[in-house]
C-alpha cells in the first residue's frame, strides 16, 4: 500500500472519520478518496484514531472503523491490534469484531485462544485475567509492568480489576495487592485490603509481615484501622510461623556492586546496585534520590550479564554523572533514609519502588546490621581560624566537576536580581553604542554585578537554605573520602563550616557562595531568556555583554 505516498491533504482525518460515522451512503469516487487519504496517515495517528473509534461505544463509528481497518490493516499492524485485544479498558464488543481481521493477519492470538469470546466469553475473559499474572511470574519486571497499567486505567477499571484478584484463588494476585495497599490511597488500598482478605490464607505467608510492616509505617489512621483489622482476621486463619516461613521465603541473593553518583545542584543523587544471581548474571535496581522529596524514581532489570554492567558504569563515568563503587550498606543507608523523606514531606513513592522493594529487603543480615550504622555525610567540624583560611577558597570547589551542577536553587528566586543584572547591563551597553564604545571593555558591569550579589546573599538565603547546603556539603564530602580524595573533602567540610550560621561569617564574605551565586546570575537557566528580552528593546546589532567580576 502506498504509506508514503504524497499528496495535497485536502480532508482531515477527524473530518474523514467523522463522515464514516455518520453517512450511510458515500458515492464510491469520495469513498477512494477517504480511504487514500487515511493510508497516507495511516501510520502518522490515523491508526491510532481508528482504533479509538472502535473502543467507543458509538455503534456506527464502531462500524466505520472495522471497515476500514478490513480494508487497510496488513500484518505491519498487528502488534498495535493486539495491544488493542490485550487492553483492559476497551469493552469486549469491540475486541470481538476484530477476531476475523486478526485471523486473517494469522495473528497468534486466534491461536492461542486470546478470542475465545466467541464461544465462552466468560471463559475466555478468565484466561485473559490469568495470563495478566503469568507476567507476575517474570519477576519485579512483570509486577512493575502490571502496576503501571493497573494506574493508567480510570478507577472503576481498577477497582473491577482488584475486585478480580481477591475472587482469582491466586497467590501471586497478592504481588499485586501489596504495593496497592501502601502505593495507593482512598478507595484502591481499601479494595486491595478486601481482596487479600478474600484470598485469605492462600497468601498468608507474605501477607502478614508485610501488612504488619504497613501498619506500623503508615500515618494514614484509615488506612492504619483498616489494616490491623484485615491483619487480626488473617492471623486467625493462619497457623503459627508464617512470619518465620515468609522471611524464609525470601530469595537471598549476595549483593554484588553499589555504584553511586555525586549530589548535584539540586541535591539528588542515583543509585545502581547489582545482586549475582544463581545463574551468573546480575540483578539490577536503579534509584534516584532528592534530599528534599526521598525517592523520586526507581527502575530494575532481572537479568544483565557482568560485562554489559560494567561498560553501563564506565559509560555513566564518561558523561560525566559519576558511578563511584563504594559500600553497599551506604547505598541502603540511603535508601532507607530518601524513604523516611519521603514520608515526612507527603511526596507520593513510586509505584515501581513497591515491586522492586522486596530485592533491597532480601540483603543478608550482615549487610542490614551495617546499614544500620554507617554515616550518609561527614560530622561538621567545629569552626576555627584554620577552616576559615582553608574555607577562604571556597570558590576553588568549582573547579571540580562534581560542582558543575551547583547553582542556586530554586533559580526563580533570584531571577529579579537577574533581571536588574541584565536591565542594568543592556542599558550601559545601548549607551555605550551610542557613544562608539560598544567594543570597548568597561568596569561598571562588574561593580554592577558585585553589588547585586552582595544583596542578593543577603536577602535570599536563609538559615534553613545555609543547613541544606551545609548538609549537602558535607554528604558530598563524604563521597570524596569514599574515593580517596582527602584534601578535595577536607576543603569542602571547610566551607561547610563557614556555611553553617554559627559560623558566625556573613554571606557577603564566604567566597563559596558568593561564586555560587555570580554564576547563577550569569550562567542560570534565565539569562539567555533576559538578554533575548533585553535585546529587543535596544539596537539589535548591539551584542548584550554581561562583564564577570574580577573577584568573586
Amino acid at each position: 500500500m502506498p504509506r508514503g505516498h504524497k499528496g495535497s491533504p485536502q480532508d482531515s482525518i477527524e473530518s474523514i472519520l467523522l463522515a464514516l460515522s455518520r453517512r450511510d451512503s458515500i458515492n464510491p469516487e469520495t469513498l477512494l478518496h477517504y480511504y487514500a487519504r487515511l493510508d497516507e496517515e495511516w501510520t502518522q495517528g490515523a491508526r491510532e484514531k481508528v482504533l479509538r473509534l472502535l473502543a467507543s461505544s458509538d455503534s456506527s463509528a464502531q462500524n466505520a472503523a472495522l471497515y476500514i481497518l478490513a480494508r487497510l490493516a496488513t500484518e505491519d499492524d498487528l502488534d498495535d491490534l493486539e495491544e488493542f485485544i490485550a487492553d483492559p479498558t476497551v469493552s469486549d464488543l469491540p475486541k470481538l469484531s476484530l477476531a476475523p481481521i486478526l485471523k486473517e493477519l494469522e495473528s497468534e492470538m486466534v491461536e492461542d485462544g486470546f478470542l475465545e469470546y466467541l464461544n465462552d466469553p466468560e471463559n475466555a475473559m478468565q484466561q485473559l485475567q490469568l495470563r495478566l499474572l503469568d507476567v507476575v511470574d517474570r519477576g519485579e519486571m512483570g509486577v512493575e509492568v502490571i502496576l503501571q497499567d493497573i494506574l493508567s486505567t480510570p478507577i472503576e477499571q481498577r477497582l473491577v480489576f482488584i475486585q478480580w484478584l481477591g475472587e482469582s484463588n491466586d497467590p501471586r494476585a497478592a504481588k499485586i495487592l501489596l504495593p496497592l495497599i501502601e502505593g495507593q490511597s482512598g478507595k484502591v488500598a481499601l479494595a486491595a485490603i478486601k481482596s487479600l482478605e478474600q484470598l485469605g490464607s492462600l497468601v498468608s505467608p507474605q501477607t502478614i509481615p508485610a501488612l504488619d510492616a504497613i501498619m506500623r509505617a503508615t500515618t494514614n489512621r484509615q488506612l492504619k484501622q483498616s489494616v490491623r483489622a484485615a491483619l487480626g482476621r488473617l492471623t486467625m486463619q493462619s497457623v503459627l510461623g508464617t512470619a518465620d516461613t515468609a522471611a524464609e521465603a525470601l530469595q537471598l541473593l549476595p549483593s554484588y556492586e553499589a555504584r553511586v553518583s555525586f549530589i548535584d545542584g539540586s541535591g539528588s543523587q542515583l543509585l545502581l546496585l547489582s545482586w549475582k544471581r544463581p545463574d551468573g548474571l546480575l540483578k539490577i535496581v536503579n534509584v534516584w534520590l532528592s534530599d528534599l522529596e526521598g525517592i523520586r524514581a526507581c527502575s530494575g532489570m532481572a537479568e544483565m550479564d557482568v560485562e554489559s554492567w560494567h561498560e553501563l558504569t564506565k559509560l555513566l563515568n564518561q558523561q560525566s554523572v559519576g558511578c563511584f563503587l563504594l559500600p553497599f550498606s551506604y547505598s541502603l543507608k540511603l535508601i532507607a533514609e530518601a524513604y523516611i523523606t519521603t514520608k515526612r514531606t507527603r511526596h507520593k513513592l513510586p509505584i515501581s519502588y513497591f515491586a522492586w522493594r522486596s530485592t533491597f529487603e532480601s540483603t543478608t543480615h550482615a549487610e542490614q546490621a551495617a546499614a544500620a550504622i554507617v554515616v550518609t555525610a561527614l560530622p561538621p567540624l567545629p569552626f576555627s581560624e584554620e577552616l576559615h583560611t582553608l574555607a577562604l577558597r571556597g570558590e576553588e570547589i568549582y573547579g571540580l566537576d562534581e560542582f558543575a551542577s551547583w547553582l542556586f536553587q530554586p533559580p526563580w528566586i533570584v531571577a529579579p536580581y537577574l533581571t536588574r543584572l541584565w536591565g542594568k547591563n543592556a542599558k550601559n551597553t545601548g549607551t555605550q553604542a551610542k557613544n562608539g564604545k560598544a567594543g570597548k571593555k568597561a568596569k561598571g558591569p562588574s561593580a554592577q554585578l558585585n553589588a547585586i550579589i552582595d544583596e542578593a546573599v543577603s536577602t535570599v538565603i536563609d538559615e534553613q537554605w545555609r543547613l541544606l547546603y551545609e548538609k549537602r556539603l558535607r554528604r558530598q564530602a563524604l563521597l570524596f573520602q569514599y574515593t580517596q580524595r582527602d584534601q578535595d573533602a577536607r576543603l569542602v567540610l571547610a566551607v561547610a563550616a563557614m556555611l553553617h550560621p554559627d559560623s558566625g561569617v556573613p554571606l557577603r564574605e564566604q567566597p563559596f557562595v558568593r561564586f555560587m551565586m555570580r554564576l547563577s546570575l550569569s550562567q542560570g537557566p534565565l539569562p539567555a531568556l533576559v538578554q533575548v528580552i533585553a535585546e529587543t528593546n535596544i539596537d539589535r546589532a548591539t551584542p548584550v555583554v554581561l562583564e564577570p567580576a574580577d573577584e568573586p
